[in-house]
């Protein structure tokens, strides 16, 4: 199977829109909403992040936030207009997460379709998600994802045991201490949805991992 996976700078776009993400998720206004959704002690850990574990925490090699891709009831209705839109007097900070969803879809729908597989890897979706995402139109995604705010959550938020293992070790001084619990977070992502344990597509993207980090790594220090 040819996988060649993300490329340096898809990695840069992932950091880029997990720093954003995680900015707004700290604040006390803009983010309550999406916070509400994780367990209390997660929820006071990520308001007390600092500016430097933000930075730290954005280096993840995968997408922070989610745009809902396991949900396959929601993306359905979503693609035939049947979602109802609330766009009554949105607030400031609906308006940042507004676009910061808009960005994500943008950038998933660039990468799924040079490389699906790539967009799997960074995103958790399956296969079919990123390939339905890649066969419709840029502008047509847009219109449909641009006013709504439901879109963005925090990847796996129930899940304590993922998101200690991100506020814990990988928030670490140490660049190899970090890498080692984002690189373990990863692969929660990667197996969470059961479309996620076809083999050869897990084995594909895990393979890809090590190279392209590694890369991205040496440019950190």
């Amino acid at each position: 199977m040819d996988f060649r996976g993300p490329e340096t700078a898809d990695y840069a776009n992932v950091k880029s829109l997990n720093q954003a993400f995680l900015l707004r998720l700290r604040n006390t206004s803009t983010g309550r909403h999406i916070r509400q959704q994780m367990p209390a002690p997660i929820q006071e850990v990520i308001r007390g992040l600092t500016d430097l574990h933000i930075s730290r925490l954005a280096a993840a090699p995968f997408l922070l936030m989610s745009l809902r891709e396991g949900d396959a009831g929601y993306w359905q209705a979503l693609g035939s207009g049947e979602t109802n839109l609330d766009l009554l007097e949105p607030g400031a900070g609906d308006v940042e997460l507004g676009q910061l969803g808009v960005a994500g879809v943008a950038f998933l729908w660039q990468l799924a379709r040079r490389d699906p597989y790539a967009a799997r890897l960074v995103s958790g979706a399956t296969l079919a998600w990123c390939e339905q995402l890649a066969n419709d139109t840029l502008l047509g995604l847009l219109q449909r994802t641009a006013s709504r705010r439901d879109l963005l959550q925090a990847r796996l938020a129930g899940n304590a045991d993922f998101w200690n293992k991100l506020l814990g070790s990988g928030l670490s001084s140490e660049a190899d201490v970090r890498l080692a619990a984002q690189m373990a977070a990863l692969q929660t992502v990667l197996t969470d949805h059961p479309a996620a344990r076809y083999r050869p597509l897990r084995a594909a993207a895990c393979s890809s991992v090590a190279p392209s980090l590694q890369v991205a790594g040496k440019r950190q220090r």
